[in-house]
């Protein structure tokens, strides 16, 4: 089986459009799609990913910076700012990053004059981005109305056990920590940080006063310590969840798919095989990745030279999106 690229282009956006549109109705945000039931919701690298994806579904965008502008106490914006900058590298073989810097400041200026809460962002290493994208985006931005097509989240549904969290121990590290050792038989303070962008000394502190208060194990090793929570399903139990839904690291999983919806965007990749080819033997670790932890193969691309490449990867990445798409 072999696709072409515009067939390819138009599956993709669909169903990375429809995953965003899960997670959002799932929160609060008015829509005829399915809410996410499935993955756990994860706030700060959906924000970034709907504001990088957004000119795709400028109705997607209005509807979550007004779940944002009524919802701004489940931020949390540390987490915010170093997703961020992970989303503001330069992609080397496009030579720009998914997200320009300057969106987000446009972002902030428009949230700070509607919301209650507001955003303090530092100022960010601004580069020349592309004038026409730019243009767009303020564009939108500066006719943005409130539509009054959002609610305040229900707790209730599993897939936000993380503003569940957060609803009882508060916006900080211990949430993403405790989600998870949930979801994993353990980690150490660096792989944790790694997984879940926090700093390696809060997680590590956290992590010694869970064992000194017996929430967790620590298990010592060489070089640093592992830990595993104690108890996981009488804390599910406590928070009234029969189960742990399924969990997936969002900020690699979006960041893999903006890049490539920025290539499929971009002028010369969007109408070339070869150069798209190119770019998906860089990303294949990526995709490797997330595919093994959706049990999807990912085609190797020593097997295809040249832009044969091109069709095995592109249906495999369909393959991811149809995946997390899906109910079950």
């Amino acid at each position: 089986m072999e696709i072409r690229l515009r067939e390819f282009k138009e599956k993709f956006f669909d169903s990375l459009i429809e995953i965003h549109w899960r997670q959002w109705t799932a929160l609060g945000v008015a829509s005829h799609v399915k809410p996410e039931k499935t993955w756990i919701v994860d706030l700060e690298p959906l924000i970034i990913s709907t504001l990088t994806i957004g000119l795709h579904d400028k109705r997607l965008l209005s509807s979550s910076v007004e779940w944002l502008i009524k919802n701004g106490e489940w931020i949390n914006l540390s987490r915010l700012k170093r997703i961020v900058k992970v989303f503001s590298e330069r992609v080397p073989e496009l030579k720009a990053p998914p997200l320009y810097p300057e969106i987000l400041e446009i972002f902030v200026d428009t949230y700070n004059r509607n919301a209650r809460y507001k955003i303090k962002y530092p100022k960010i290493d601004l580069y020349k981005a592309e004038d026409n994208v730019m243009n767009d985006y303020k564009t939108f931005f500066s006719h943005f109305k409130v539509r009054n097509v959002t609610t305040g989240p229900k707790l209730q549904l599993s897939s936000l056990i993380q503003l569940l969290l957060r609803n009882i121990f508060g916006v900080d590290a211990r949430t993403e920590i405790l989600i998870y050792l949930l979801a994993h038989e353990g980690g150490n303070s660096n792989s944790i940080a790694k997984e879940i962008f926090y700093s390696q000394k809060n997680i590590y502190t956290i992590l010694e006063r869970w064992s000194h208060a017996q929430m967790a194990t620590k298990i010592s090793e060489q070089k640093i310590s592992r830990y595993s929570l104690n108890r996981k399903k009488e804390l599910l139990d406590a928070i009234g969840l029969k189960e742990m839904p399924n969990y997936l690291n969002w900020t690699r999983t979006f960041l893999l798919l903006d890049r490539l919806a920025k290539a499929l965007s971009s002028l010369p990749w969007s109408d070339d095989e070869y150069l798209l080819s190119s770019l998906f033997r860089d990303s294949f670790n990526e995709a490797k990745s997330i595919g093994k932890s959706l049990h999807i193969n990912t085609p190797e691309p020593a097997h295809y030279p040249g832009k044969q490449f091109f069709s095995p990867f592109a249906l495999g990445v369909l393959n991811i999106l149809k995946r997390l798409a899906r109910d079950g």
